[in-house]
């Protein structure tokens, strides 16, 4: 089930997960090599939102995602973007100026982002198992019109062997009672004479 969909979640998912890291280290009391590894994870990220840009157009170019699932996964990049290039500017300002309530209502706001497509993935799996639930009731239906078929069918050769065996039974019984009429006629004459 690892398809292009899922695929686009799971990046963008760990794309917010590492630009979140990178907002909630303190980049006040960071070194000069800690500030180039804070810029190169910023980049880094950058580029990860550039491919998931660029996987968003094939998906929409496809048809695999409706217009509207396309604007919410794009509300969430440029969402993103813009979280990334204001933690950018701290990066680079030193931090300065960004208060402890912007960084949690940020943090907030990823939360948020990551639920919608955690939500989203469980739309799609839901749906998945409601049409296979459908799939299932409509096969156990036919088997059940199969079993009663079945059943029937299995009623009505029992009657029909009951009816032999009774038939067999009753010539049988003329059978026997002819062949002892015989007899008992071979007895007299034999007895008369």
């Amino acid at each position: 089930m690892n398809n292009p969909i899922t695929a686009w979640d799971n990046d963008y998912a760990r794309l917010a997960r590492a630009a979140s890291q990178l907002r909630t280290t303190s980049p006040n009391i960071a070194s000069f090599h800690s500030n180039q590894q804070r810029q190169g994870q910023a980049a880094s990220i950058q580029t990860g939102l550039t491919r998931l840009e660029s996987q968003l157009g094939a998906l929409e170019s496809n048809l695999s995602l409706t217009p509207a699932e396309a604007s919410r996964r794009r509300t969430l990049l440029d969402g993103l973007k813009g979280q990334l290039s204001s933690g950018a500017a701290s990066v680079a300002s030193g931090g300065g100026g960004r208060g402890d309530a912007a960084a949690a209502l940020r943090q907030q706001d990823e939360m948020i982002d990551s639920l919608a497509v955690g939500v989203g993935r469980l739309k799609n799996q839901t749906n998945l198992i409601h049409q296979e639930a459908n799939s299932h009731v409509r096969l156990l239906d036919e088997m059940d019109d199969n079993v009663d078929l079945a059943n029937q069918g299995l009623e009505e050769e029992t009657r029909r062997a009951m009816r032999l065996k009774e038939e067999k039974s009753v010539w049988r019984l003329h059978l026997i009672i002819v062949g002892l009429s015989v007899l008992l006629f071979l007895l007299i004459l034999m007895g008369l004479s």
